[in-house]
């Protein structure tokens, strides 16, 4: 009888334990995303922050009574206007995606568009980010004529997150953006680099890596380069990190285009 005793208690206990380790998991698993969660709001709330205000800007701009504007930069103010917004709007989408894995987000949507005008654009959206002393130079290396198909939210997006990431750590020196089309393999490849301080040597192998563990996150850095590789892959594109260029970071966004 006793024996009988013993043994259920043993399974009692066994089943304790169980449910008990199950419990740990599940905390642990709520922890972690919520860790990662709090390091993507926060790299994003900066991010956002940059197209918010100069919309703001061009807003009280043009709002100004005394303000004559020709027609040109009139659609001057409108495209940007019309770029932060949709910067924004894409950015959302990420957050949506981000809180709940079961969303698609941003609907891929293939455009028409000049590759040397969305450098520009985005040279031109963050020019009041550019730190004192800081060039931002546009590299032209692509004919203005060439247009290629591709969905252009996305395009801005990665691009633009890598030159906000230039501009964060480039206290001197330049950062500039460009572009090259090769015609006969259909790809098209923006270029962003800077005279920063490069990628620390410890951190070059975890560069665009899916953190799935928090701990394993040094800072919203590599949070906001992994969420660009993947934006990046969604349109068949990739991000790479030029190991030769000495002088700073150099990124490229490759991308095959139509």
């Amino acid at each position: 009888m006793v024996w009988i005793i013993v043994v259920v208690l043993v399974i009692i206990c066994l089943v304790l334990v169980f449910r008990l380790k199950q419990q740990q998991e599940r905390v642990s698993a709520l922890y972690k995303s919520d860790k990662l969660k709090s390091h993507f709001i926060k790299s994003l709330a900066y991010e956002i922050r940059s197209p918010l205000q100069s919309v703001m800007k061009l807003a009280e701009m043009v709002g100004r009574e005394d303000l004559y504007l020709s027609k040109e930069e009139k659609k001057h103010v409108a495209d940007q206007i019309s770029y932060h917004s949709s910067l924004m709007a894409t950015l959302l989408d990420e957050v949506e995606v981000y809180a709940d894995s079961n969303k698609k987000g941003h609907e891929i949507t293939d455009e028409r568009f000049s590759p040397n005008r969305v450098c520009e654009r985005c040279i031109d959206a963050n020019l009041h980010n550019v730190p004192e002393g800081v060039k931002m130079t546009f590299r032209q290396e692509t004919g203005h004529g060439v247009f290629v198909s591709a969905d252009r939210h996305i395009v801005e997006l990665v691009l633009n997150k890598l030159v906000v990431l230039a501009c964060r750590f480039t206290k001197k020196g330049e950062i500039s953006v460009g572009c090259r089309y090769e015609e006969d393999s259909h790809r098209l490849t923006f270029v962003v680099q800077d005279t920063g301080g490069g990628i620390p040597e410890a951190r070059q192998d975890a560069l665009f890596n899916w953190y799935n563990d928090p701990d394993d996150v040094f800072d919203e850095t590599e949070i906001d380069l992994s969420v660009s590789q993947k934006l990046a892959s969604k349109v068949g594109g990739l991000l790479h990190w030029d190991e030769t260029y000495k002088n700073g970071t150099r990124f490229e966004f490759i991308l095959p285009v139509r």
